[in-house]
């Protein structure tokens, strides 16, 4: 069988260049570098298979994609515009004499592609693009190192220029650009932190504090940005600063009240001039036992200081100077190293085949926005999405400059060693009984592709400790490759127990859907038995239902898709035996395609909750549940709105036919890449296709994605197929949801209308729609600054507010695949109620201080669903409503 997928575009790969600054990472490094490469040059250095490649992918695509269209003279131009716009989809880089340029080939792509294997656009227009990219990253560089940056004017930069000319010429490119890197040093200047030092206290003979502040060697301070002396606003001395020769440390010593006092309030520091420079405060940072030998516990930091200077019970007392400026150096090397980054980026496009990738992906998009073509690690990528594993050491790699380091470790190999950590830097690998090869300066692609490998095979990594004192240190490290599950990603759940009207208990389960996936190709191996999502719910709802939940969310909300047969397979836990959706081949012949199964799993209240990003199969699911009127749809006005399927197609066999018929050498171990294409469009069972249209919700939640329909949606979308119907296959009318769609409909225009919560989204909502208007940002700091203080005092007095509330009676229960079989629920290990902005991990009021419990994240669409549920079970056991209570 032929698997089928459904998922929905995004824009982050055409709207990789809205900003200069998009990629920061640590490492510091010049912009600068050597000259493009030419057309020519490009081409040369490019896979030899490249041009049958793209011939093959062309002729298949013009054959298996949904519209039956024929590679001409119209799908060139939109070819050339696809390409055009992946990289450059803010016109900041392009001048108008480049696309003119351009246009030689608007009418011919089909021709040089099909008859002349010829990739010269694709290198001729990445060429130019990477001209400009220097071009535009030297003036970034020159102006960080010479450019005094003013922000007094109330000059404006518009950002998103998409729908705005290209610049007319180099000079007016540069112009943008200069204003762009103004914008962002100005972002920088505002969200920057204050600078900012915390040294551990202990005392001095008089018992009078003494600060002592370290140097991180990996993130050095400069103690220069501390004053010689820390005065009051007096005048007089609260404090003498010394720094030891090389900056290796830094002391001040106050003159203050004892910590136990001073930790009591905010003691401001001046200038001798009478200006607030900043503060210092107290507090007590978490202490980990490493120990139960409780001498060793008790056991003083400093045998020098006081036993009244020494923490309470698992804390230690900590001192913060705070000033209210800038580390204007740490802003230009940040600004420099995202600078540096991008360009490094870029190239790797060249290094790693991407402009190839997106050469081809551009006219499999000229068809419809969801058909792509995918290089060996893209399509890799892609699978290991689809069933949410793969065979490597469980590491999560970023680059930092030539670097590749270690940014996270998920449960696997290399955690299970206690030998690799978060920030080591990768320099070489090796397989099994090989030589080791050297990975500095390759793409993230190309050491991924090495590190992953078969089950059970030997991978050796030469790493750079992130602790090390300098990059000559090297340890050799050699895992065993395993399997690794993205738990992460897979579904999981909550019980929410509130009391009921007669004082029973009510409970709530809401399960999260990430995505609809599935590992389909070990399904035969495993009986049937393999992964996917279906059964992972199943479980929980088996589970959910020996609790004695009243009723069931299904959490739809940003899921893009997956597996067709994952949406029919999840409707039938529901319903019985029937039509879940149809399906229409491109010469018209139209199939349905039913659940099976008679056995009902799950015959209570249902209430699927969806987003404008929900897609694709979540669409099916929550269409086909709202068709039989078997479940309540709430969320946001309407779904993404792609009513279209996909399959995936290996290009390895087209080519190997082609090099054999050609009598010309094949690598067998060469795998060229698949293509995704758009094969059918999908339908209701009701008829009705949810293409452009999405499904609707019943009952309509204010959304600020409501007002964002121009940018987000199928709709939004370059050569979206258009929408039409058929006729209905007759799904079952099981009318459990109409007859109370009214009523609950109103009940919640009751709690929305009284929520404050939905009044900060109505807010936010008018906000947009403002800056939306507007199109542009202010380069005025001052005016800036205002708007930043009114947005922290807003947040700062929304979560007062919250935490001012009454907080509900009610208990939280994490139900997760890895506890569904577990004795007895576990507790959330968040409490349940009003929510409140969380705390740094690291830190602690003073003892004295009553504590704040860090609540659950607010979440006023899922809070308004329970409230729904509670209703809708209520209003069936026609029985008085428990929701108002929980009005916010």
């Amino acid at each position: 069988m032929r698997l089928r997928f459904l998922f929905a575009a995004n824009r982050a790969a055409l709207a990789l260049a809205s900003a200069v600054f998009s990629l920061a990472l640590n490492a510091h490094a010049s912009p600068q570098g050597p000259e493009p490469k030419s057309a020519a040059e490009m081409a040369a250095a490019a896979d030899p298979y490249d041009p049958i490649v793209a011939q093959i992918a062309a002729e298949r695509i013009s054959d298996w994609n949904y519209s039956q269209h024929p590679f001409d003279q119209e799908i060139s131009s939109k070819f050339l515009d696809q390409y055009i716009d992946s990289l450059d989809y803010f016109h900041m880089f392009f001048i108008q004499s480049d696309i003119k340029d351009f246009e030689k080939y608007r009418t011919n792509l089909n021709v040089l592609t099909l008859r002349d294997k010829d990739l010269t656009p694709c290198w001729v227009i990445f060429s130019r693009f990477m001209e400009r990219v220097h071009q535009r990253m030297n003036l970034t560089s020159n102006m960080l190192n010479s450019a005094t940056f003013v922000f007094t004017n109330n000059d404006r930069f518009v950002l998103n220029r998409h729908d705005l000319p290209y610049a007319k010429d180099l000079n007016q490119a540069m112009d943008f650009w200069h204003e762009e890197v103004r914008c962002e040093y100005l972002e920088q200047l505002l969200t920057s932190p204050d600078v900012q030092f915390t040294g551990r206290v202990s005392a001095d003979g008089k018992g009078r504090p003494v600060v002592t502040f370290k140097r991180d060697k990996l993130h050095p301070a400069n103690f220069d940005l501390l004053p010689g002396k820390l005065l009051a606003k007096d005048g007089h001395e609260v404090g003498a600063v010394e720094i030891a020769a090389g900056q290796s440390n830094a002391t001040v010593r106050l003159d203050l009240p004892a910590p136990a006092m001073a930790a009591k309030v905010t003691n401001l520091i001046y200038s001798a001039t009478g200006q607030e420079l900043g503060d210092v405060t107290f507090h007590h940072e978490k202490q980990e036992a490493a120990s139960t030998n409780s001498d060793e516990i008790q056991k003083p930091r400093n045998n020098d200081e006081p036993a009244a200077m020494q923490a309470e019970t698992g804390t230690n007392l900590m001192a913060v100077i705070h000033l209210e400026r800038k580390d204007m150096a740490e802003i230009h090397k940040t600004l420099t190293n995202r600078c540096s980054q991008l360009l490094s980026h870029y190239k790797d496009m060249e290094k790693d085949g991407l402009a190839f990738e997106r050469y081809v992906t551009s006219l499999a998009r000229a068809y419809d926005p969801h058909s792509d073509f995918m290089s060996h690690i893209s399509a890799e990528n892609f699978a290991i999405q689809m069933k949410l594993s793969l065979f490597g050491i469980g590491a999560l790699l970023g680059k930092d400059n030539d670097y590749c380091k270690i940014v996270e470790l998920k449960e696997g190999p290399a955690k299970k060693s206690g030998k690799i950590h978060q920030d080591d830097r990768i320099v070489a690998v090796a397989q099994s009984n090989a030589e080791p090869v050297e990975v500095e300066g390759m793409t993230l692609d190309q050491i991924v592709e090495m590190i992953r490998g078969p089950k059970g095979s030997q991978v050796t990594l030469t790493v750079i400790p992130g602790d090390a004192p300098d990059a000559s240190t090297r340890k050799h490290v050699t895992l065993v490759r395993d399997e690794i599950k993205l738990e992460d990603q897979e579904v999981k759940s909550r019980i929410f127990e509130s009391p009921g009207p007669d004082g029973a208990e009510s409970r709530v389960g809401v399960i999260n859907i990430p995505s609809f996936y599935a590992d389909n190709d070990n399904a035969s191996l495993a009986g049937g038995a393999a992964k996917s999502m279906t059964s992972d719910v199943e479980k929980l709802i088996v589970r959910m239902k020996k609790e004695k939940v009243g009723g069931i969310i299904l959490d739809l909300r940003n899921n893009g898709g997956g597996f067709l047969e994952e949406a029919i397979r999840l409707t039938g836990l529901f319903v019985p035996a029937g039509p879940v959706v149809q399906t229409k081949e491109p010469s018209g012949e139209i199939a349905v395609e039913p659940c099976h199964d008679d056995r009902v799993l799950y015959d209570g209240p249902l209430i699927v909750l969806t987003s404008r990003l929900s897609a694709s199969a979540s669409e099916i699911t929550a269409g086909a549940l709202q068709d039989w009127n078997r479940a309540l749809i709430v969320g946001d006005h309407s779904t993404f709105g792609k009513g279209t399927v996909q399959t995936m197609q290996s290009l390895r066999p087209f080519l190997r036919q082609y090099l054999k018929q050609n009598k010309l050498a094949y690598n067998p171990d060469y795998d060229p890449g698949q293509l995704k294409i758009t094969i059918k469009k999908f339908y209701r069972a009701a008829g009705v296709s949810t293409q452009l249209q999405g499904v609707l919700s019943d009952i309509e939640l204010p959304s600020r994605l409501n007002a964002d329909t121009n940018d987000i949606g199928e709709s939004a979308l370059p050569n979206a197929l258009p929408c039409d119907k058929v006729e209905s296959a007759n799904p079952e009318n099981l009318n459990r949801v109409r007859p109370y769609v009214a009523e609950l409909k109103e009940r919640s225009r009751q709690r929305v209308a009284a929520s404050k919560d939905f009044d900060y989204i109505k807010e936010d909502i008018a906000q947009f729609l403002k800056m939306r208007a507007d199109k542009s940002l202010s380069l005025n700091l001052d005016g800036r600054k205002a708007e930043q203080k009114s947005l922290i005092a807003r947040a700062d007095a929304i979560k007062k507010e919250r935490l001012s509330r009454k907080k509900l009676d009610e208990k939280v229960y994490d139900l997760t695949l890895q506890n569904a079989d577990m004795a007895r629920l576990q507790l959330a290990a968040i409490k349940p109620g009003a929510a409140s902005a969380s705390t740094d991990p690291g830190f602690d009021d003073d003892s004295d201080t009553e504590a704040v419990t860090e609540e659950a994240a607010v979440d006023p669409a899922l809070d308004e669903a329970r409230h729904i549920m509670i209703d809708y079970i209520a209003l069936a056991n026609k029985e008085e409503g428990l929701s108002k209570a929980g009005i916010r």
